[in-house]
């Protein structure tokens, strides 16, 4: 009997889309509501993960960066500049993504990219 092998034939996976940010826009958590002026509190350590730094989005390859790396909030609440959630869940995080634009914007200071597969933000002021 003889064998059939099938040829390797990788398979077309695009990149993930880029959307834009506003690292020190107001954020809040969408589980208890705690607010920050200032952006999300994780944002100013750098990530241990996958070495963002300090004001930059996560950057993790597969995407999904429009929220911060678990380590980078792990150690914002050690060093204090976060809190643990009050809302139920398994892991005390908060809940606080990224309000992500189609374009980058013009009036922020601190503007980055975002390489993530979730859309455009539908609430962006």
């Amino acid at each position: 009997m003889r064998r059939h092998y099938l040829p390797y034939v990788p398979t077309p996976r695009g990149r993930p889309p880029m959307r834009w940010t506003d690292t020190q826009e107001p954020v809040s958590c969408r589980k208890c509501n705690e607010h920050w002026e200032g952006g999300d509190p994780a944002l100013t350590i750098a990530c241990t993960g996958c070495n963002a730094p300090a004001h930059e989005p996560c950057r993790r390859s597969a995407g999904g960066n429009e929220r911060v790396c678990a380590c980078r909030d792990e150690a914002a609440t050690q060093l204090g500049l976060l809190s643990r959630c009050e809302a139920l869940s398994w892991d005390n995080r908060h809940v606080k993504p990224l309000m992500l634009r189609a374009a980058p914007v013009p009036t922020a200071l601190m503007c980055r990219s975002v390489r993530t597969g979730a859309p455009v933000s539908r609430f962006v002021p």
